[in-house]
């Protein structure tokens, strides 16, 4: 059986602001990193093997502060840094790689062979589950003040809730085929997260209680 801590990132500048992020990166408030490391703090007795995460950028940070709180010798993100699987020593190390529409940077990462230190999945996969956990596309809705769009029409260019939902099942199969029997962190957005859930549990969207900041989710895969 996988394992699979569903998290939705830190709160942000934009989240305060009732501003529809969408795929844009965003930027954590202080209140925001501190929910990261209090999660990070919270998780320190949990053995995690993968940690994953959406390619935005308020995805990618609260990962690092939650695996610095976590596994507190790992260096910071270091652009363009590889290490391939099964890679030893004491510390652990990240990659960082571009996406091709150049959004960001997805980040995977497992636990060496030998239990010390973190290897890294090969940039293609990084890439791939980066992808997956996105945030919805919401087109021309994004940056707008949410309050002002409760009676808008909505525009075609929003991404669908099927088209989310194949996202989803898409993320929850990768998650299965390549870590059967691990406990994998994975750090993701409230509406992209709702859709695994939905997925997962066979309900329609409308009936998954929305996450908040920094919430953790057990998914037994």
């Amino acid at each position: 059986m996988t394992r699979l801590l569903l998290v939705r990132h830190g709160e942000t500048v934009d989240n305060v602001n009732k501003i529809m992020q969408g795929q844009t990166h965003g930027r954590l408030t202080l209140n925001g990193i501190e929910q990261a490391h209090e999660l990070g703090r919270q998780l320190r007795g949990e053995h995690i093997d993968v940690f994953l995460s959406s390619d935005l950028a308020r995805a990618v940070e609260t990962l690092e502060i939650i695996k610095k709180e976590t596994h507190p010798q790992t260096p910071p993100v270091r652009e363009g840094s590889e290490m391939p699987l099964g890679g030893s020593g004491s510390q652990s190390e990240e990659v960082s790689t571009p996406l091709p529409n150049g959004r960001g940077r997805g980040v995977g990462l497992l636990p060496s062979e030998r239990g010390e230190g973190v290897g890294l999945l090969p940039s293609e996969s990084g890439q791939e589950v980066g992808l997956l956990l996105r945030e919805r596309d919401w087109g021309s809705f994004t940056g707008r003040y949410i309050p002002d769009l409760q009676n808008e029409v909505w525009p075609d260019d929003i991404e669908t809730l099927d088209a989310m939902k194949a996202r989803a099942r898409q993320f929850l199969d990768f998650v299965r085929d390549n870590y059967q029997g691990k406990t994998v962190l994975a750090v993701g957005h409230g509406i992209i997260n709702k859709a695994i859930q939905s997925v997962y549990l066979g309900k329609p969207m409308n009936e998954i209680q929305k996450m908040a900041n920094c919430e953790v989710r057990v998914l037994e895969l």
